[in-house]
């Protein structure tokens, strides 16, 4: 049986026992956790991001997934506006936290000719410009962030403008990006995009196996996953989320990446009465503290980043993208998570 799968079935090494005073501290990957917060992130008001930064240093973890929204910062080429981007990066940096900057999303002066809906998410039409904003980012943060990682979930539609072709097309932004990147911070390391669950050519390894088709190899350090196992948990579903990091690493093995890590760039539960999921708080933190348990028995697997900070809504309780925080509800009280894994 495949490590990942034994790991999915229930081999976990650490006593999970919530609110037991004897639990002791989770156990996490050897290269620690933290957390991100996504797009609210860039829409915030300083105040209220600094707020949520409270509720991470209080925290053991160690890591902030910083969105880094070309679309917001870039929205006429050559004028930049760093404002959000300068709060987050410099209070998370006070605050002892290692940064992994996200970029990605397409200002509409780059954007392709004929993209609709959200076109905010589709590749540009040059590849050359993303990488002339790749370096404008390293030019003004690499003195404090040594961490890329280069889109989100491209292998969804809705995150890479719904167009043909996703695996060549986001690999031509990737080699653009690691070689822009890499001129500018030769140390710095840059990972591919964190890949969503989905079955079929698209799934985290057959979106991988696509990229390496299109001569993605030697340009990114690390890859990425996002192994969330909700609503029923690690054990539940041999073909959720965690399981696609064990198929990723074998097709990393097979194209000579087996030393590379994967790095699990978002991962959490909801707190919501949604459809085909209801978890309360101490079940969301039930599936963080599984996945966190089993990634510290990997070798090849790198930071992992729980998402998200604070709910969106927590009123909203239908709604599963609205109730991911780990941390806080909406209006600042603390969940249940916030304490299990509190210094």
């Amino acid at each position: 049986m495949h490590t990942m799968s034994r790991l999915a079935a229930g081999v976990v090494l650490w006593s999970i026992t919530l609110g037991a005073a004897n639990a002791g501290p989770p156990l996490v990957p050897a290269d620690g956790y933290g957390f991100g917060q996504g797009g609210a992130m860039v829409t915030a008001s300083p105040a209220d991001t600094n707020r949520e930064l409270d509720a991470v240093a209080k925290t053991s973890g160690s890591w902030l997934r910083v969105p880094i929204e070309w679309n917001a910062i870039e929205k006429q080429r050559g004028q930049f506006d760093w404002g959000y981007l300068d709060n987050v990066i410099d209070n998370a940096i006070a605050r002892h936290l290692t940064v992994l900057g996200l970029i990605g999303y397409t200002p509409r002066w780059a954007r392709p000719q004929g993209t609709d809906g959200l076109t905010w998410t589709a590749p540009p039409a040059n590849p050359a410009d993303f990488a002339a904003f790749c370096t404008a980012v390293v030019q003004r943060y690499g003195d404090r962030v040594a961490n890329w990682e280069i889109w989100n979930e491209p292998n969804l539609n809705l995150f890479f403008g719904f167009v043909d072709n996703k695996a060549p097309r986001y690999t031509a932004v990737l080699q653009a990006a690691y070689g822009a990147i890499k001129a500018a911070q030769p140390h710095g390391t840059v990972l591919a995009a964190g890949l969503s669950r989905l079955e079929g050519a698209d799934s985290p390894p057959g979106f991988l196996q696509q990229m390496y088709d299109a001569g993605a190899g030697g340009y990114f350090d690390a890859a990425a996953a996002h192994p969330y196992v909700f609503p029923g948990g690690l054990a539940a579903d041999p073909t959720n989320g965690w399981s696609d990091v064990g198929r990723m690493h074998d097709v990393m093995v097979a194209h000579g990446d087996g030393g590379k890590k994967i790095w699990l760039t978002e991962m959490g539960a909801p707190t919501c009465d949604c459809p085909r999921n209801s978890l309360d708080q101490e079940g969301q933190a039930q599936q963080i503290l599984e996945v966190l348990a089993a990634a510290a028995q990997v070798p090849y697997i790198g930071p992992a980043f729980i998402y998200s900070i604070r709910d969106l809504d927590t009123t909203s309780r239908r709604s599963r993208e609205n109730n991911l925080g780990a941390l806080l509800t909406s209006d600042w009280q603390p969940k249940y998570t916030a304490g299990v894994l509190q210094r």
